[in-house]
């Protein structure tokens, strides 16, 4: 298996792993909506979540590197998937395979953070234009 091949199933073991905690974050709102404040809340935090995880695995911004650099390496994306996939785990069901399979996804992260080095997203969009010369005008 190449490098390149590699960085594209994780990439994806990752995307389904996003898809994961933001079909739990669907399933915890609409039923904290009528149960609990905690639920809703929860279900809301796990929607953010899995999306954010599904889209910087596809594009990630120059500009979040800043803010967000422990995600530009397998571990530090690893640890974030594992701890939602903590949050997820259930004591039945869905929520209980739902969360064994997010953590196994975060594991698997961790472990190829030494064996492949930095993640690349699927889509590269982190080249900047440069900017127009001032003062020429068309």
């Amino acid at each position: 298996m190449t490098q390149s091949t590699a960085y594209i199933i994780l990439n994806i073991l990752v995307i389904l792993a996003g898809c994961f905690i933001t079909a739990c974050g669907i399933y915890r709102f609409v039923n904290g909506l009528f149960h609990s404040i905690i639920e809703f809340v929860l279900g809301i935090y796990y929607l953010l979540a899995g999306v954010c995880v599904v889209l910087l695995e596809i594009v990630f911004p120059q500009k979040l590197v800043n803010l967000f650099g422990f995600y530009t390496y397998w571990f530090g994306k690893g640890a974030l998937i594992s701890l939602i996939g903590l949050l997820i785990l259930g004591n039945w069901g869905f929520f209980l395979a739902a969360g064994i399979i997010v953590i196994a996804v975060g594991i698997v992260c961790m472990i190829f953070h030494f064996i492949l080095g930095c993640p690349r997203p699927l889509v590269n969009r982190s080249v900047e234009r440069k900017p127009e010369p001032q003062g020429q005008h068309a």
